[in-house]
């Protein structure tokens, strides 16, 4: 059976990076591949803003390896209290640097660059554990004007899992179908998209 994302399109992997945090050397091998994305790149920041829920440890693991202020970005501002999308220090006039787990779409993350403008701030790049490497995500980044850095991506992803033996041949074929076509993936295997209204 394949994942349902909360799109509704259905998937034949998932990749959970919430589980890496739960890991003290996996997790410095993430930081580590952040950090050196930043020095790669040249990227210069005064805040880094993790979106919410899945790259808030993230980015507080990397906020006290930096020593930078840190705040997090949900994906629309409260209906309660004050009403805030973006929590901690104030962004206005700064240069954040957004901190993502995974990168699908791009909607929800390109969503967090657009707070961040919203509040005033500037932002640098998103930068992520991990892309699907999907045409649409690139696209939103590319005319969105957002640099998106990731430290590993889904064609690294299945050349691993094929040489590890974790896929076979037919596994790996449906799987690189999906990631051609994954609206119509699962519609054309029987697999109905949810309808998510």
């Amino acid at each position: 059976e394949p994942y349902t994302w909360t799109s509704g399109m259905k998937t034949p992997i998932y990749c959970d990076n919430r589980l890496l945090i739960s890991y003290t050397d996996e997790r410095q091998k993430v930081i580590e591949g952040f950090k050196q994305i930043i020095q790669d790149n040249n990227l210069e920041f005064d805040v880094l803003g993790g979106t919410a829920t899945a790259a808030i440890p993230w980015a507080a693991f990397l906020a006290q390896e930096l020593d930078k202020p840190m705040v997090y970005i949900r994906p629309k501002p409260k209906g309660y209290g004050a009403g805030n999308q973006i929590e901690g220090a104030i962004v206005n006039g700064k240069k954040v640097l957004i901190i993502e787990d995974l990168i699908s779409t791009g909607g929800s993350s390109f969503s967090a660059v657009e707070a961040v403008r919203e509040s005033g701030g500037i932002c640098v790049a998103v930068i992520a554990i991990f892309t699907y490497d999907f045409k649409k995500a690139i696209t939103k980044f590319k005319e969105g004007g957002c640099k998106l850095l990731t430290i590993t991506n889904f064609s690294t992803l299945v050349n691993v899992a094929k040489k590890d033996g974790i896929l076979t041949d037919r596994e790996l074929s449906l799987v690189l179908s999906w990631n051609k076509d994954p609206q119509n993936w699962g519609p054309k295997y029987g697999f109905p998209n949810a309808d998510k209204g």
